[in-house]
């Protein structure tokens, strides 16, 4: 066995991680390098490794930094397929089209400003073509990705679909488990579910952006956007949320729609205004039996089926 990192070591983004096994090639991820425009031209730069070789991708969750390569890795040569949880595909798919779109809408900016014919990283053709290549497993159900190598999904409770992939490898009469944390999300996070616990791994391979920090009680956080709100509404004003479309977007509409009396929500017209957040929205309606049951049971209490219609004064647009 072999484990080589070529991404999100030394650096944040651009997870790309790669294991060797009696002759198989599996990645685990393949992330976008994102951050500064000298970073992320770093993107179109040759992978090193030859994309053709690789047997299977293993995707831990559907954020750009995690998958949004996939296009050049199958524009490059691989044809393999791409494991990744079942709500995740869905939301791969919309990030790499919106990615595509952005590369094809910059590459024509640019081609105008200078003169030149600039090409985008990848096309949206590209992105459909990478999509395709996705195959759905669902979280705690081994299988195997290449001879040797099987892989368990389990709930890393950072986004819908977001997984730790436990891998169990077998090398001739060698058998070890390597565990690949993913990003890991906070507990009593709404909607999802807490991060599953693994009790047992020979190799860990652990994200920690935030190993060294320590994140105030949510409960304050909730408390401050409250004292928000109930200023702007005793001043006629109004309050800009900017948020990530997946994820964030989909926790503040929840918290927003759990307090909608307490806060005096009924006072505000509420626009979610974000083509991909409403898309990823009606992605997280469609797997609500996967989230966390107690916060789901808030919905069903309330006589909603979707995070849309938990909040009554939300308009999309």
């Amino acid at each position: 066995m072999n484990l080589e990192f070529f991404g999100a070591a030394g650096e944040v983004t651009g997870s790309c991680h790669v294991l060797r096994v009696a002759g198989k090639t599996v990645l685990l991820d393949c992330g976008l390098i994102q951050g500064s425009r000298a970073d992320e031209e770093r993107n179109a730069q040759p992978f090193p490794f030859d994309a053709s070789k690789v047997d299977a991708v293993v995707l831990s969750h559907a954020h750009l930094d995690h998958c949004g390569r996939l296009p050049l890795l199958v524009k490059r040569g691989f044809r393999g397929p791409v494991y990744a949880q079942a709500a995740s595909c869905d939301l791969v798919a919309i990030l790499l089209a919106d990615a595509a779109r952005l590369e094809e809408r910059d590459a024509r900016y640019q081609s105008r400003k200078t003169g030149r014919r600039v090409k985008p990283l990848y096309s949206i053709d590209e992105a459909n073509d990478a999509v395709r290549q996705l195959q759905a497993r669902p979280y705690r159900k081994p299988f195997e990705v290449v001879p040797g190598v099987e892989v368990r999904f389990r709930d890393a409770g950072h986004i819908l679909g977001s997984c730790s992939v436990e891998v169990r490898v077998t090398d001739g009469d060698i058998s070890r488990r390597l565990v690949f944390s993913g990003d890991l999300g906070q507990y009593d996070t709404p909607i999802l579910k807490d991060p599953e616990c693994i009790d047992h791994a020979d190799v860990v391979l652990m994200e920690s952006t935030y190993g060294g920090r320590r994140h105030r009680d949510r409960s304050e956080t909730i408390r401050e956007i409250g004292e928000i709100i109930a200023r702007a509404g005793s001043g006629k004003g109004n309050i800009l949320i900017p948020a990530f479309a997946i994820g964030r977007s989909q926790e503040i509409l929840y918290q927003l729609g759990k307090h909608y009396e307490e806060w005096g929500l009924h006072r505000f017209e509420i626009f979610l205004d974000s083509p991909m957040a409403i898309e990823v929205t009606r992605v997280y309606d469609n797997w609500l039996h996967i989230m966390d049951h107690d916060d789901v049971r808030q919905l069903s209490d309330a006589h909603r089926s979707s995070l849309e219609g938990f909040l009554p004064s939300l308009n999309c647009c």
